[in-house]
């Protein structure tokens, strides 16, 4: 895998979570926005979580 796709998914990865998580502190909780932010939340870190394995992945079989 060429590490400046990796970095680049990991970036954009990282602002999903991040700008979901940040909107979180502001939003109502109970409202239709606030699920949705959870919801994002929730992609974000599970879109980053397999962004790292298979950068974990492509070292081990670079090896």
């Amino acid at each position: 895998m060429d590490p400046f796709l990796g970095r680049a998914a990991f970036h954009i990865g990282f602002y999903i979570a991040f700008v979901a998580g940040a909107l979180l502190l502001f939003l109502e909780k109970g409202t239709a926005e606030y699920v949705i932010t959870q919801f994002t939340l929730g992609i974000g870190l599970v879109y980053l979580l397999l962004v790292v394995l298979l950068v974990q992945w492509g070292k081990r079989r670079e090896r």
